[in-house]
């Protein structure tokens, strides 16, 4: 199914998968006020049941290539309209793939700067061109790092790398991306689009209370200590335990076959 009510951005749902397909290519995906507002509605639309798997895209050569520094500055001199789209990009974009109780696979291609970069770490499965060039960016304009970029960074990687790639906003390639665990992995250009179908079909075949687990308890682990995250496992455990993927994964276990959950 495909929606028509937005501007910037196109969203389709085919067999369970959402794909949400950045579409401003002439200035490579760059986000400005409407873009950030389009894919937080569209995020929104994930949260339905009978999605199972989201799939974030680019139209054009690049996935994206951060803040629209234009609609930026237009915005500088109106701080309500720059908190509003600071607060859609950090919470409608950037929170809300995190709690999404589903996987979010990011086709990561030509430019990915600033809060593009954000969006890829954020994303729970990130695939990645050989020719994709990424950038924290924001140093180099004279901006504090933020859409969440100076948490997930550190996570990623290491606390000096973290610095290093933020403070001197270098750019980086995709053989770098995948060692410092930025994306998860790296393809050739002609292979990108079908690795990520292939990627999210795989998806679709997981028990999706599960991967809802693991997300949430990823999203927790740094903040947790041990004692509280054992008891959140047990939690997590004795939940899916009741649930009818567990009883079809045991038993497609004891007859040797790949099971089929909902």
């Amino acid at each position: 199914m495909n929606y028509e009510r937005f501007e910037t951005i196109r969203f389709s749902t085919k067999e369970r998968i959402a794909e949400i397909i950045l579409n401003r290519p002439e200035v490579h995906n760059s986000v400005n006020y409407q873009m950030a507002s389009d894919i937080a509605e569209a995020l929104k639309l994930c949260r339905d049941d009978e999605i199972k798997v989201v799939v974030l895209r680019g139209e054009g050569k690049s996935f994206c290539s951060g803040a629209d520094i234009r609609a930026f500055i237009e915005m500088y001199n109106n701080p309500q309209k720059l908190t509003e789209f600071g607060d859609i990009f950090h919470n409608g974009i950037i929170k809300a793939i995190r709690e999404l109780p589903k996987p979010v696979i990011a086709e990561a291609k030509g430019y990915i700067f600033g809060g593009g970069l954000s969006i890829i770490l954020a994303s729970d499965y990130a695939i990645a061109s050989e020719d994709t060039t990424f950038s924290s960016g924001f140093a180099r304009i004279g901006l504090s790092p933020d859409t969440g970029s100076s948490f997930f960074f550190p996570r990623a990687t290491t606390m000096k790398r973290a610095f290093e790639l933020m403070s001197t906003a270098r750019r980086f390639d995709a053989k770098e991306a995948l060692g410092y665990g930025i994306v998860t992995e790296v393809v050739p250009p002609t292979s990108l689009e079908a690795r990520v179908n292939e990627v999210a079909k795989m998806y679709l075949r997981m028990p999706s209370k599960v991967i809802a687990s693991i997300k949430q308890l990823l999203n927790v682990s740094y903040s947790n200590n041990l004692e509280e995250h054992l008891k959140l496992e047990m939690e997590h455990v004795m939940r899916t335990a009741r649930t009818e993927d567990f009883r079809e994964g045991i038993k497609a276990f004891i007859e040797k076959r790949e099971p089929e959950f909902k």
